[in-house]
């Protein structure tokens, strides 16, 4: 199968939604000082929950949209968490469009520059500052929100918009985000990698695959995607790669031919180790952080992922 071909199909996968089981609403938030409408997902815990809820933020890849990560979106609810998943104008779906005179791929590769990349951290930014404002003033969120319980996962480019988000060089961290979750990261070189992700200080989960390939760089090897485990110098890092993930296994968009199997298996094991993961470093659970720093994480993993952590 040729690259053309490889996006083609990524464009078809991207194209169909996994059905919504969690309570759940979109919406169209605009940021009036950038003129620019951010489209969002929210899955909501169970309303009868008394206490505010912590956050969870998610940031979709190229090609991506608001209806992406559904399998996290719905378990995290599940578990008391408020989640948003965010749609990025100018590198989501309608990146998928080919342009006149240029190929899906062409189209797809001229979406990753560093206006849509400055743009992503902006939405970042506006979603947070929109939540602080409906926490007083809107029906369905007013009085839920624990804004100092704030996450922030992303795939792919969207990991990319979590690192930066982070503190990746040349951006600042962002200081309402307390921990993150970067799904098949990369940086554009590893060459001075640990100078770009020396202001990076929160926990963070990395989530890769043997065969976590890129569709729209073809010289790209998925070793490639330790290199900011490896080069960040912050507490509590933990790596997991999955033996024969791709690229695919944690955006959670619907194959045209339906969940690989693969995505079957591992799915669930991705929900709970990231459910334990925003426990230990949003909730403070001690249980949750001694099942990461102790055997529980391994024992769930078996021979089906490796694991590493650093900076406890």
């Amino acid at each position: 199968m040729n690259n053309f071909h490889r996006l083609f199909c990524l464009g078809t996968m991207l194209a169909v939604a996994q059905p919504v089981l969690a309570e759940t609403y979109t919406e169209e938030w605009s940021d009036t000082a950038r003129q620019r409408t951010v489209p969002v997902r929210v899955y909501l815990p169970d309303a009868q929950q008394t206490e505010k809820s912590p956050i969870v933020l998610l940031s979709h890849g190229l090609g991506g949209s608001r209806d992406g990560f559904p399998y996290l979106g719905e378990y995290w609810s599940k578990h008391g968490y408020i989640v948003i998943v965010m749609q990025h104008p100018g590198s989501d779906r309608e990146a998928m469009t080919r342009r006149p005179g240029s190929t899906v791929a062409g189209s797809l590769g001229d979406a990753i520059n560093a206006e849509n990349g400055q743009a992503r951290v902006a939405d970042v930014k506006f979603v947070l500052d929109e939540l602080a404002r409906r926490m007083e003033a809107d029906d369905k969120l007013k009085g839920r929100l624990d804004l100092d319980r704030i996450a922030l996962g992303g795939h792919s480019f969207g990991a990319h918009t979590v690192l930066s988000v982070a503190g990746r060089f040349p951006f600042e961290p962002e200081p309402r985000i307390k921990s993150a979750i970067a799904m098949s990261p990369s940086l554009p070189t590893a060459t001075g990698a640990t100078a770009l992700l020396r202001r990076i200080q929160i926990p963070m989960l990395h989530l890769t695959g043997t065969k976590d390939n890129s569709p729209v760089r073809p010289d790209f090897k998925p070793i490639e995607r330790r290199v900011p485990f490896d080069n960040i110098n912050a507490p509590k890092q933990y790596l997991v790669i999955f033996n024969d993930g791709d690229h695919m296994l944690f955006s959670g968009h619907a194959r045209v031919l339906g969940f690989s199997r693969l995505e079957q298996e591992y799915q669930p094991i991705i929900q709970e180790l990231t459910l334990k993961f925003l426990d230990a470093t949003l909730r403070k659970d001690a249980d949750a952080e001694k099942w990461l720093n102790g055997t529980g994480c391994t024992e769930l993993l078996g021979e089906r992922a490796t694991f590493e952590r650093k900076g406890e």
